[in-house]
């Protein structure tokens, strides 16, 4: 793993080696998939951020948001960062799984999006078919820290995610 030094650290390195059980209740899945993911964007996308914070970092960042439903601020407190950073933490990934998206077919054996929409807690805070007309949604709302984001943008990133965890899982 290539954590660095900065302040979410010791965070990313405590969930990596946690137990199996809330490793997978923290990131709806497994070790092996998440390094996996993680060795998939560092080969094939080029990150935004500082350097300072891994990709491992980075994609817990993102999970907390996705699913774990915390807000920006939540989740900037927890990582110990700033609400700006995390919601570039936050678009550098979404922007890493649409790429992801693109390169890579969803398997026809992959449930629907429909079906393993329930792990994704950031669906449940957003109504998907409610955005506006310009079709962006709300995101991480609290106080007003939320990011507007393309909801089909977001589904698409999903469902990439979806399909990595279905196609790479631990048996």
């Amino acid at each position: 793993m290539a954590v660095m030094e900065g302040p979410g650290t010791e965070r990313a390195r405590y969930l990596l080696n946690d137990v199996p059980n809330r490793f997978n209740d923290f990131c709806h899945m497994d070790q092996i998939t998440f390094v996996q993911l993680a060795d998939w964007i560092a080969e094939n996308t080029q990150s935004s951020t500082s350097p300072d914070i891994s990709i491992e970092e980075s994609l817990f960042i993102f999970l907390d948001i996705v699913a774990q439903g915390n807000t920006f601020k939540s989740a900037a407190f927890g990582w110990e960062h700033d609400v700006s950073l995390t919601q570039s933490i936050f678009i550098n990934i979404l922007n890493s799984l649409l790429v992801l998206r693109e390169k890579e077919p969803v398997s026809p054996s992959c449930p629907s999006f429909n079906t393993t929409k329930s792990r994704w807690r950031i669906i449940r805070a957003i109504k998907l078919n409610k955005s506006r007309i310009d079709g962006m949604v709300k995101i991480g709302d609290d106080c007003g820290d939320g990011l507007e984001v393309n909801q089909e943008s977001l589904v698409q990133a999903l469902t990439a995610l979806n399909n990595f965890i279905h196609e790479n899982r631990e048996n």
